[in-house]
């Protein structure tokens, strides 16, 4: 699977500000080389939330289950130079 690469906030303002101007979404697409979808988003974002910057997500916290937790405890105390996965 291919990772996706994330615009930065400076060409997302920087498709906003050609539509502004009156630059089509397609021909913002193709200079930004991404498609007319995303600049889609960038303007309907931009519509709602007065703002193209992306927002901070922390993820899915991790969590170690109790059999987990004591699994690695054994296998430390049984081979304090390994490192276990």
């Amino acid at each position: 699977m291919s990772r996706r690469s994330r615009l930065p906030d400076s060409l997302r303002w920087r498709a906003v500000g050609w539509m502004e101007m009156g630059l089509s979404q397609a021909d913002a697409a193709r200079r930004l080389n991404v498609s007319r979808g995303v600049v889609e988003q960038f303007r309907d974002q931009y519509q709602s939330k007065d703002s193209v910057s992306r927002r901070h997500v922390s993820g899915r916290p991790r969590v170690t289950t109790p059999a987990k937790y004591l699994f690695l405890a054994l296998s430390a105390r049984r081979r304090r130079s390994t490192i276990v996965p």
